[in-house]
């Protein structure tokens, strides 16, 4: 879940079961979305009176580059909670593709690897360099194939940007 979570209601008590979706949710974004959610803020109204349903949702996010709001209004609250969060998939998902086009890396300057060590409970590894360099890779870099089919000592090509911590692979791709 992202660091700084807020989950409130106003003018209706959160249930445990919103709760527990909401965080779900929440979990499920970040393990799919490449860039980490700094933010997050939800909020379930009750309006009571809206012409489009009794209840409101406020989903606020916060990633590097930008925020993201959504809003959506309805008569059940979990259904709405899944339509929410599946609009904010669709906006991460939009802002994922711009980003990595503005960084994108052509296939010239790629270099070749091999895989070195794979976390498959947590989605990432690391490629060893022709340089010997340990370098990250999150499993949404996978180009052309899966993560859970990728194997110790893999031949790859791959594509490099510096992180917050150091290079790391923005993306790869087996070799045959």
């Amino acid at each position: 879940m992202p660091l700084d979570t807020r989950i409130s209601g106003r003018d209706v008590e959160l249930l445990p079961e919103w709760r527990y979706k909401i965080e779900e949710e929440l979990a499920r974004l970040q393990k799919h979305y490449y860039d980490p959610i700094i933010h997050a803020r939800v909020e379930i109204i009750g309006t009571g009176h809206h012409r489009l349903g009794t209840f409101e949702i406020h989903l606020v996010m916060s990633i590097p580059g930008d925020t993201i709001t959504i809003t959506r209004q309805g008569e059940f609250v979990l259904p709405l909670i899944v339509e929410a969060f599946d609009a904010l998939d669709r906006r991460l998902a939009e802002h994922s593709d711009i980003r990595q086009r503005m960084v994108k890396t052509h296939e010239e300057q790629a270099q070749v690897g091999k895989i070195a060590k794979l976390f498959p409970g947590e989605d990432y590894g690391f490629v060893e360099t022709a340089q010997g360099e340990e370098v990250y890779f999150h499993a949404h870099a996978v180009k052309r194939g899966n993560f859970d089919q990728l194997r110790i000592g893999d031949l790859v090509k791959l594509a490099l940007e510096e992180g917050d911590q150091g290079p790391q692979a923005i993306w790869i791709r087996t070799l045959e």
